[in-house]
């Protein structure tokens, strides 16, 4: 099936992506991977979390493409891969096009109406 935007197929792994998103905790550790790659102490120290919640979710991430892993002998290293928040980002910069075009023909409906409360003078 395929829609105006994508195949049917990315709208589900685009919806995938918010689902992990919606999530808090997966946000900051996102945000703490932002610099670059972390181990999993080095997470728990950033965002505060306690360690079995840090793997949790870490195991969430990655299983989703939002995360990948490196093991670097005993350690294991995360790092954002940015193609799975890339796609999410495209499919919502087509509702941000729409948004902003649908703002413009309503700010031009005004102005040549006159704001609410103004008198229109004939």
């Amino acid at each position: 099936m395929q829609t105006d935007i994508y195949p049917y197929r990315h709208i589900f792994f685009v919806n995938d992506v918010f689902q992990i998103l919606a999530e808090p905790s997966r946000r900051h550790l996102l945000e703490a991977l932002r610099h670059g790659e972390r181990s999993v102490n080095e997470l728990v120290g950033r965002t505060r979390m306690s360690q079995p919640s840090v793997s949790k979710q870490l195991r969430l991430l990655l299983d989703s493409g939002v995360v990948s892993l490196r093991r670097a002998g005993r350690q294991h290293l995360y790092s954002i891969q940015g193609r799975p928040l890339r796609e999410a980002s495209q499919w919502l910069s087509y509702y941000e096009r729409f948004w902003d075009e649908g703002l413009s023909r309503m700010d031009e409906v005004l102005k040549k109406e006159g704001r609410p409360g103004e008198r229109r003078t004939r």
